[in-house]
């Protein structure tokens, strides 16, 4: 099975050994060998299965290659970690400051990159209606937690939402009832 892995070349007589307890292993005689957590490796397995491939050789006899991946530690935003989208820092500036976005006048942000409505005559020349410094927060997410589509989703905005939906439906029952009763 896995006994030339690793190894370089090997003499005759280890060679022939290697092979005879190789036998040995598949026949039963033997103990079968252990990989570095001390699960037993199936002698039956063969060599090409259970040898990992060079970019992922990394000398240890076992079938670890063979196993999922561990996910990693930046799969996704907890709650308690989630970053304000859209919030300003500060007070909005009195005057234009150079390297500010030309259309609304903000430092965090450049012209084509603003999400303001494009403006007839930018902050730049008008010096009116300066927008304040938007928050800017490095967030390192992984493939799949980038492309979610409810990271960040809070379910308790959704209860409020259908709260105040259940008061409406239920004045607009009270005033058809009063209706009708007329």
């Amino acid at each position: 099975m896995s006994g030339t892995y690793g190894s370089g070349r090997l003499s005759r007589e280890d060679y022939k050994k290697q092979k005879e307890l190789e036998a040995a292993r598949m026949a039963g005689t033997a103990p079968p060998e252990r990989d570095a957590e001390g699960n037993e490796i199936n002698p039956h397995i063969p060599e090409f299965m259970s040898k990992a491939p060079w970019y992922l050789d990394t000398g240890k006899l076992g079938l670890q290659h063979q196993r999922k991946a561990k996910p990693s530690t930046t799969t996704s935003i907890n709650e308690s970690k989630w970053y304000t989208r859209g919030s300003r820092i500060g007070s909005a500036p009195k005057k234009y400051r150079r390297g500010a976005c030309e259309n609304c006048g903000a430092m965090s942000h450049k012209t084509k990159e603003c999400m303001e409505r494009p403006r007839k005559t930018g902050a730049k020349w008008t010096g009116r209606d300066m927008m304040a410094d938007e928050r800017v927060e490095s967030v390192s997410l992984s493939y799949d937690a980038k492309r979610d589509m409810w990271n960040g989703y809070d379910a308790t905005q959704h209860k409020t939402l259908m709260s105040d939906w259940e008061l409406v439906e239920e004045a607009r029952r009270k005033r058809k009832a009063s209706e009708l009763d007329k």
